[in-house]
């Protein structure tokens, strides 16, 4: 079965594949560009595009969490898990990790999360769902790109979060919603986090688990961000795929209540970031230096 794009921006149906639609969406530029020939001819094998097509490909038919046992078994991550006795076994809760590599860090966690909270379902770009439907099951679809939000999707993103938490189910939640980024000092720095992970806890009384992942992208990433923001983002398969085998540290901090979780949603965000970057690694407990 192969994965075909049905939403294009014309009237009538891509016979590209989602892959290939994905990556074009990503790089305008570089498409436009009347060399873009001979840069798809180099960047494709470069970024894995055909290991990503045979993948896209694969998990089709597959239910959601068919498709996170695939990929599960696909990079086959070595996932350190501490902390895993902060996570209550049931119950509505938010689990809110730090976001060093981007797709993997959602397959580490849904190994991490696995045995302790099959109900797991993830905020996600809306792409997954494009590359198969039934990721609907685990995923609640969000629009990134600021130009193509509508009223219509945004119900769907809210009708969706508020049918996972009425249902009492484990909600993952990548507060900054953007990859880390290396520093002047090739340190991983975490981007801003969203207010919307003090208001979500709030709005559906549930307490947060600050999350650290150790992990990291390759150079070729880091590098490209610097060049250009189509670049990185063209990489988005490479550096899924390339995480075969690859070591994720996982740590779970202890539940924040959402009492605690009080004032402006923004400088909520940042103590909560602050907490899941530096404070868990580091051992400082929530409420200190944080």
């Amino acid at each position: 079965m192969v994965a075909r794009s049905a939403e294009t921006t014309t009237a009538a149906p891509s016979d590209k594949h989602i892959v290939e639609v994905l990556i074009e969406e990503r790089a305008p530029g570089l498409v436009a560009s009347r060399f873009w020939p001979l840069y798809r001819a180099v960047l494709y094998p470069l970024l894995r595009e055909p290991e990503a097509v045979r993948m896209a490909d694969a998990i089709q038919g597959k239910s959601g969490a068919e498709v996170m046992a695939y990929m599960s078994e696909l990079l086959a991550l070595k996932v350190d898990v501490e902390g895993a006795e902060n996570l209550p076994r049931a119950g509505r809760v938010i689990v809110a990790p730090i976001h060093p590599t981007g797709i993997a860090d959602g397959i580490a966690m849904w190994d991490a999360l696995k045995p302790r909270r099959p109900d797991q379902i993830y905020f996600a770009n809306r792409d997954a769902i494009r590359v198969t439907e039934r990721l609907a099951d685990v995923l609640i679809p969000v629009e990134w790109v600021a130009a193509k939000r509508t009223r219509q999707r945004s119900r769907e993103t809210l009708l969706a979060a508020n049918a996972a938490f009425e249902a009492d189910r484990c909600v993952v939640l990548f507060p900054s919603g953007r990859l880390a980024f290396m520093n002047e000092k090739r340190e991983l720095t975490e981007q801003e986090w969203q207010p919307s992970i003090a208001i979500f806890a709030r709005k559906y009384r549930c307490a947060v688990v600050p999350t650290h992942i150790e992990a990291r992208n390759s150079w070729l990433y880091y590098w490209f961000r610097r060049l250009s923001p189509e670049l990185r983002d063209i990489t988005l398969f490479n550096e899924l795929l390339n995480k075969k085998g690859k070591t994720f540290r996982v740590t779970f901090g202890k539940p924040i209540p959402h009492e605690a979780l009080q004032g402006d949603p923004t400088e909520v965000a940042a103590r909560l970031r602050h907490h899941a970057w530096r404070g868990i690694p580091a051992g400082t407990p929530w409420g200190e230096g944080s």
